[in-house]
């Protein structure tokens, strides 16, 4: 698999953002591909994704179809408001494991996103019960797999790479990147810790 783009968050006071970088060879960022962020204290999920920093040029956002939704459904859209793409929560599988799938622009489902430690991820949900478990739990990294919806075979792994800053890493292989629009992978990467409070 080939590393496709790293996230970096920087935690402010009002906001969550993220840029979403070129790899270079040395494993270090590269060039910011897109920068993205999110408000706190808001119900209704809105993310956008800029050029860079200044704000000056859109690329796409990530907006939640409704305001209150167990099932999760975002849509990805370019600065038309052209959809994109999107993706939507498994309710029932992510009760024990996060669980999204991903959709192309004519709803069709292409890849489930996967939490990878069955374990990991019911400690998480219930190690708040245990105590000293509780603080520990949020040091754990925890990754997710990027399955292809047809073959059943993994493409792609979505990894946490720095265990003290936010730090991860997109990595896909060359068949599932290229049918995929690169703009819904950014937006389902920064999703992934935006909308699970990683």
């Amino acid at each position: 698999m080939t590393t496709r783009f790293f996230v970096q968050q920087k935690i402010t006071v009002l906001t969550n953002r993220y840029e979403v970088c070129e790899p270079l060879a040395s494993g270090e960022n590269g060039a910011v591909m897109a920068f993205a962020e999110q408000a706190k204290m808001k119900i209704r999920e809105k993310i956008t994704f800029f050029r860079d920093s200044t704000k000056a040029e859109t690329l796409f956002s990530l907006r939640a179809e409704k305001v209150l939704d167990i099932h999760g459904k975002y849509f990805v859209e370019d600065a038309s408001g052209a959809l994109v793409g999107g993706f939507r929560k498994d309710f029932k599988k992510s009760l024990l494991q996060s669980s999204w799938v991903l959709f192309d622009s004519n709803s069709s489902d292409l890849f489930r996103v996967e939490e990878e430690s069955a374990a990991l991820a019911i400690l998480r949900r219930f190690g708040d019960q245990i105590p000293f478990v509780g603080d520990l739990i949020k040091f754990f990294p925890y990754h997710f797999s990027i399955i292809d919806v047809k073959s059943g075979a993994i493409v792609g792994r979505y990894a946490k790479v720095a265990v003290i800053r936010d730090r991860y890493s997109m990595s896909v292989n060359d068949e599932a990147w290229a049918s995929v629009d690169s703009r819904l992978m950014m937006a389902m990467a920064v999703a992934l810790d935006a909308l699970q409070s990683r």
